[in-house]
């Protein structure tokens, strides 16, 4: 059994692995980023929630 904080470690994912998950590039990702995608920093590494991610992009088609 996974304690809570290592299912909310999982909800995290780098860049790469966002680009891997929604099939885009990395320069995408930057422009998400500037254009207000969810994601803190880690040190001096970026990471994205990707539930919130989703339902950020998901936000975004309707509008």
């Amino acid at each position: 059994m996974e304690t809570q904080s290592e299912q909310r470690r999982d909800e995290y994912v780098s860049t790469a692995e966002l680009m891997d998950a929604l099939s885009i590039s990395r320069s995408t990702v930057n422009r998400l980023v500037k254009r207000g995608l969810p994601h803190i920093w880690v040190g001096s590494v970026r990471r994205f929630p990707l539930t919130e991610v989703v339902r950020w992009l998901k936000g975004r088609e309707t509008t």
